[in-house]
């Protein structure tokens, strides 16, 4: 039966931190470019060194200011660089996000949400197996809602679902990941991975715990996982991310009221003011071990080698206009 989970808190939110270089005035910088061209000789340099911004997730965000013609440069996000005998530029790289991100996730038939980095999950919602479909496809009951602290989603994080199905009827995961005053992005988008740890949990009511989730992570990162029973890695759209790993990210119908659908439309953007909504641009996804015409339809056995993790890198979310 299609199912999904009560109502979780979302994780709290986090002050951010700033390491932000201020510019000083037009003249005050005249006055230190004029007097280092007349005492230091130009000489050759690659690059500006960067500024941290260490978030309080403990992340590191500056990049590197872009530097100067000649000399070594100043500079982090959005700083500008300075340069012993050359010119100031603007700082360059890609700037560490400033905005939280905000998540509407539902799954058939169950999942748990999580954020951390490359490594495994730091901060982690254990999820619950609903008993009914309401509580994967209705308004205030199914999608659920989630803000991941700016602090704790620099470039270099990533945010995780972790589902698993009952091995009856249909199977999937749809949600949207968004920056406040950002574009969205949609679940099924190809940046989307996943690794199939194929461990069946189709009778447990909490699904795997975060130690377990972090040792299964360690495993599809190592591309450790046997090929006959799991994906032995990450996989996406296209195919594997880990070398050796087996089948795809199978991307499937889009949250949209067509008739004739797998899934019914799941509480779409505007149905009910300030509930979980999800967008119609976003599509159901699962994973495809290959030989199966139907990702979205169980088999009644573990065919598609649950439970599932998939990730999402932080850089991968479009921020905000500047």
């Amino acid at each position: 039966m299609m199912q999904s989970f009560f109502a979780r808190p979302s994780p709290r939110l986090a002050p951010s931190r700033s390491g932000r270089i201020q510019p000083r005035s037009p003249a005050r910088w005249m006055a230190l470019l004029a007097s280092a061209f007349l005492a230091v000789p130009a000489c050759s340099a690659s690059g500006g060194s960067g500024v941290d911004t260490t978030g309080s997730g403990g992340a590191t965000g500056a990049t590197a200011g872009e530097t100067v013609s000649s000399g070594s440069g100043l500079g982090g996000e959005g700083g500008l660089g300075l340069g012993v005998g050359g010119f100031v530029g603007v700082g360059g790289g890609t700037p560490d996000p400033t905005s939280d991100v905000q998540v509407v996730i539902t799954a058939d038939n169950a999942y748990s949400f999580g954020y951390g980095d490359v490594a495994g999950i730091t901060h982690f919602t254990q999820g619950q197996r609903a008993q009914t479909a309401g509580q994967i496809f209705n308004c205030g009951e199914g999608p659920e809602s989630y803000v991941v602290p700016a602090a704790d989603a620099p470039a270099s994080a990533y945010l995780y679902i972790v589902t698993w199905d009952d091995l009856s009827v249909t199977q999937g995961v749809l949600g949207q990941f968004l920056r406040a005053g950002g574009a969205p992005l949609y679940t099924g988008d190809p940046k989307f991975e996943v690794c199939a740890t194929g461990i069946n949990l189709s009778s447990s009511t909490t699904g795997p715990s975060q130690v377990e989730v972090n040792t299964q992570i360690g495993i599809c990162n190592s591309g450790a996982g046997a090929p006959a029973t799991t994906s032995a890695g990450w996989v996406n759209s296209v195919g594997a991310v880990t070398p050796k790993a087996v089948g795809t990210l199978a991307i499937g119908e889009a949250n949209d009221p067509t008739s004739g659908g797998t899934f019914p439309p799941t509480c779409p953007t505007g149905a009910i003011p300030a509930v979980g909504t999800i967008d119609p641009a976003s599509h159901w996804m699962w994973y495809q071990p290959g030989g199966v015409a139907d990702a979205f339809h169980s088999t009644g056995t573990n065919t598609f080698r649950a439970y599932l993790i998939f990730r999402l890198a932080a850089h991968d979310i479009p921020q905000p206009p500047k």
